[in-house]
């Protein structure tokens, strides 16, 4: 008893350094890149203009070729090759360009300085990927949701982690412990990433699933959101995985309830996202 209680004190150590440093307004966040808050503030300025758009993501050469081959893919191929930014971006729209931009560069958030950290936020990474990737295909047979919004959800849903790996670093037996550090990100990844989300002035219905994207059993009475696309996709993400997390049956959760996969079955959801499969494959791989 002893012996553990000696165990959770740096952990709990942690999370209160952290808690005092995020209310004394001391704590270190991670920076949206430039690229993203300039194109994100042109699109959703009233008087928003496609050329300013399409000159600010060609300030980025390797951004714009990117985006002219999403344009190209069996994602959003048109009968037209397009051959340049602007005839991406009038393809895709200014809000699925903004989206998809903020997709595309936000790897860049998702870096360690520390060796032994860089493989605990490369699984992160990969995680946030798997799940925007089913979340997009899940919001493209849902009502009145956008698959390249799931997909920007599915990315943010575990942001809230990255400051606790920064602070973990001077901590070395919580790095050296996945089940310590597992409890501190648990006990701090929502917070935290309402915080990031608000800080980098993101829609309220994107700050909600950070908030709520492990609140398995959460059950708003509406129409299904993107926070509920999120809570399905990270429970099939897990599906044939070893987890830490207690996930519940996938159709005792309301989320799924909610979503017209629920209809099918669970097994007919599954066989509905086996058969997606290389959509998924082909947006991961767009993620990077």
């Amino acid at each position: 008893m002893i012996l553990k209680e000696k165990n959770m004190e740096s952990s709990q150590a942690l999370i209160e350094k952290i808690k005092n440093e995020h209310q004394a307004g001391r704590l270190v966040l991670p920076s949206l890149p430039e690229i993203i808050v300039r194109v994100r503030q042109a699109v959703n300025d009233d008087d928003v203009n496609l050329g300013n758009v399409v000159k600010l993501i060609q300030v980025d050469p390797s951004l714009t070729a990117r985006l002219v081959q999403i344009a190209n893919s069996p994602l959003y191929r048109s009968r037209q090759p397009v051959e340049n930014c602007l005839m991406a971006v009038n393809l895709l729209g200014l809000s699925t360009t903004r989206d998809l931009v903020t997709c595309l560069v936000l790897n860049n958030v998702f870096n360690a300085e520390s060796k032994k950290l860089h493989k605990r936020v490369q699984k992160l990474w990969q995680h946030s990927c798997h799940v925007a990737a089913i979340a997009s295909t899940i919001a493209k047979i849902t009502p009145n949701l956008h698959e390249d919004t799931a997909m920007l959800a599915g990315l943010l849903h575990d942001i809230g982690v990255l400051p606790v790996l920064h602070y973990v670093a001077d901590y070395p037996d919580i790095l050296e412990s996945e089940k310590k550090l597992d409890f501190v990100i648990q006990q701090l990844r929502a917070s935290l990433g309402q915080q990031i989300l608000k800080e980098w002035n993101f829609d309220p219905a994107l700050i909600m699933v950070s908030a709520e994207a492990e609140n398995w059993l959460r059950d708003t009475k509406e129409a299904a959101d993107y926070a509920d696309v999120v809570i399905v996709a990270q429970i099939h993400s897990f599906f044939g995985k070893d987890s830490n997390l207690d996930l519940p049956p996938l159709l005792s959760t309301p989320a799924f309830l909610k979503l017209g996969l629920s209809k099918m079955g669970a097994d007919a959801s599954l066989e509905v996202l086996f058969e997606a499969e290389q959509e998924i494959r082909d947006i991961m791989s767009m993620l990077g």
